[in-house]
């Protein structure tokens, strides 16, 4: 089995990388550094352009994390996926066995979590395995 953190580089996602890494340790599991890198909106050569500045700026954040976890003694990967955050890490969960996804709970405010959505919530809603959510 394995763990599965969401990571995108802010507050909330270095607190649930450090819980992940925890957990990693206590239980001998090897650990998958996931981002979703999918802008929003269709497709199209403006959505191609974004996407790629999104990896760009992203890639090196997540190579990041992972050399984190490994230097903490983890064996970690990185998984950057052109999908949702929330399809990112329930997708990558069901590929690599995942025991649990953990994930922060992210900084946008309540009011904008409850007009769009956070993914900390879509994740518990929508996973089949237990979620830990690291405020």
């Amino acid at each position: 089995m394995t763990l599965i953190v969401g990571y995108d580089g802010g507050e909330s996602a270095d607190a649930a990388l450090e819980a992940a890494i925890s957990l990693a340790l206590a239980l001998d599991e090897p650990l998958f550094v996931v981002c979703g890198v999918s802008p929003p909106g269709g497709m199209g050569e403006e959505y191609d352009v974004l996407e790629e500045a999104i990896v760009d700026a992203l890639s090196p954040v997540v190579e990041a994390a992972v050399a984190r976890a490994r230097v903490a003694g983890v064996s970690t990967n990185p998984i950057l996926v052109d999908a949702s955050p929330v399809d990112a890490l329930l997708t990558a969960a069901v590929e690599h066995q995942a025991r649990m996804i953990i994930v922060g709970y992210g900084a946008a405010g309540r009011i904008r979590a409850a007009l769009f959505g956070a993914v900390s919530h879509k994740v518990l809603d929508e996973s089949d395995i237990p979620v830990l959510v690291v405020p």
